[in-house]
C-alpha cells in the first residue's frame, strides 16, 4: 500500500520578509539620490564657464567638454547601476537600503572627476605659451 501526504495548510514555505524600516530608508535614499542627481546635473552646466577664457581653437575646450561628459554620463551610470541594484535585492527580498544609500553617495564622484578636469582645462588656458 502506498501511503501519500496530505499538504496541511499553513506548513508551506513561507518566503523571507524584509523590515518596514527597509523600505522606507530606501524611498527617501532613492528620492533623495534623484534630487541630488537633478541638481548636480544642473550645476554641471556651470563647467562651461571653465572654457570661456580658452582661446578658440585651443585643447582646452575640448577638456571642459569632457568634464561634462564624464559628470553627465558617470551620474547616469550610477544611478542606473543602484537601481538595478536596489531591484534585484527587493527581488531576492534581501536588504536594499545598502544599495540605496550607496547610489547616493557615488553620485558625488562623477562630479567631482567631472570638475577636477574641467578646472584643469581652465587653468591650462591661463597659462601663457
Amino acid at each position: 500500500m502506498t501511503k501519500t501526504r496530505a499538504s496541511v495548510p499553513g506548513s508551506r514555505t513561507r518566503r523571507r520578509q524584509t523590515p518596514g524600516w527597509d523600505g522606507a530608508i530606501t524611498a527617501v535614499c532613492i528620492v533623495l539620490a534623484l534630487l541630488l542627481a537633478t541638481f548636480l546635473m544642473m550645476a554641471t552646466g556651470m563647467f562651461a564657464m571653465a572654457g570661456d577664457s580658452c582661446a578658440p581653437g585651443s585643447p582646452c575646450l575640448d577638456e571642459v567638454g569632457n568634464g561634462i561628459e564624464v559628470s553627465l554620463v558617470g551620474m547616469a551610470g550610477v544611478l542606473v547601476i543602484g537601481f538595478c541594484c536596489v531591484i534585484v535585492a527587493a527581488v531576492t527580498r534581501t536588504l536594499r537600503f545598502g544599495w540605496a544609500l550607496a547610489t547616493l553617495l557615488l553620485l558625488l564622484v562623477p562630479f567631482a572627476v567631472g570638475c577636477n578636469i574641467a578646472n584643469h582645462a581652465m587653468q591650462l588656458s591661463s597659462v601663457a605659451p
